[in-house]
């Protein structure tokens, strides 16, 4: 399986909102993933799912990517926060191991999972910003300490390429 991880683009302060699930993207946000997505699609990135947390601000970041790779997007639980990375694994058991998953999720999960995913015991530490997208690649179903960095992009890293 080839798993990406997407952390949501930069969403309104939490401040604003009595429940913060239900902060939305800032107009900002929406504009760099709207070109983190073209730069993806054109990379040619093809996915098989998109899943997102059910949170408003995932769930934005997902469409935004999710319709540049003519996708749906179905809301996946574990991607809300606070899950360990088994609980994750688990979750994407269900799926095709040869398919290629994309999870739009938050902080600290994307960065705890990914180095858990890539290191035993989380020993390397990986720091998402938002809108970042890493891709990790598994012989089979992903499990902790199992994955191959594929590749790790910044939104700024994406921008640059896609304007180059």
């Amino acid at each position: 399986m080839e798993l990406i991880l997407v952390r949501h683009a930069d969403a309104v302060s939490g401040a604003a909102f009595a429940d913060d699930a239900m902060r939305p993207l800032t107009d900002k946000g929406v504009q760099i993933q709207k070109q983190v997505a073209r730069a993806l699609q054109a990379f040619g990135m093809s996915v098989d799912r998109v899943l997102a947390s059910p949170r408003e601000r995932a769930q934005q970041t997902a469409w935004l990517t999710a319709e540049s790779l003519q996708r749906e997007v179905e809301t996946l639980d574990v991607l809300d926060g606070g899950y360990p990375v088994t609980a994750l694994c688990k979750a994407l058991s269900g799926y095709d191991a040869d398919s290629t998953i994309m999870c739009v999720g938050h902080e600290p999960d994307m960065s705890s999972w990914a180095s858990e995913l890539l290191s035993d015991n989380g020993s390397c530490f990986i720091k998402f910003r938002k809108s970042a997208v890493m891709g990790i690649g598994f012989s089979g179903q992903p499990q902790p300490a199992a994955g191959q960095l594929l590749y790790f992009y910044r939104a700024a890293d994406l921008k640059a390429l896609c304007q180059s």
